[in-house]
């Protein structure tokens, strides 16, 4: 997201620039058209009509200063965000594209019958009930909670590789370790399989 802040800060910092050299240039202008007239009229006696000459001048260019300098910043404008107008859309094409792609995925996953689902995560209880583990881990379910040496006495473990074994558990969360209790218990949270 910062990137992306930082990108917009850059490019309005860019377009206000633009703006300015615009404004600038237009402002130039103008200032010469009036010394223009100013010089048409040192020394020189005016009447009405030569003074309503020049005010109706004075009007149409100031008219015309305006419309160049709107004109001159929307090409600016529209020129300096076209390249960002395009990446955004892709962007959000992209992100919407992904969101279908979820969404059908959810209703696939969703569409599923109980029984289906059933099968499908009994089968995946079997082939996790071939690592130690997990076999482990059912065991712990069954206990609730229970001492590496109940463990022990449960399983065909031995002690070294038992604990190896509720490491790894507990690192994935499947259980977890009460070491304020002596002996320390391990305490079953969840498994993979409903």
């Amino acid at each position: 997201m910062k990137d992306a802040n930082d990108s917009s800060a850059r490019m309005t910092l860019r377009l206000a620039g633009t703006f300015q050299e615009v404004r600038d240039i237009w402002s130039k202008r103008l200032e010469s058209y009036f010394s223009q007239l100013e010089s048409l009229i040192d020394g020189q006696w005016l009447d009405a009509t030569d003074m309503r000459g020049i005010i109706k001048e004075s009007r149409l260019a100031s008219r015309e200063a305006m419309e160049g300098l709107g004109n001159d910043l929307s090409s600016e404008l529209v020129h300096a965000t076209r390249g960002i107008a395009e990446r955004f859309d892709a962007e959000r094409i992209s992100l919407r594209q992904e969101i279908d792609d979820l969404r059908q995925s959810l209703g696939r996953a969703l569409s599923g019958d109980e029984s289906s689902i059933r099968r499908e995560n009994e089968a995946m209880r079997s082939t996790l009930l071939m690592f130690p583990e997990f076999c482990l881990l059912t065991i712990v379910k069954k206990l609730g909670e229970a001492t590496y040496e109940e463990l022990g006495n449960a399983s065909v473990t031995k002690k070294g590789k038992l604990r190896g074994l509720v490491k790894s558990l507990a690192q994935k969360g499947f259980v977890t370790i009460d070491k304020k209790r002596r002996p320390h218990r391990i305490v079953f949270i969840s498994s993979p399989w409903a």
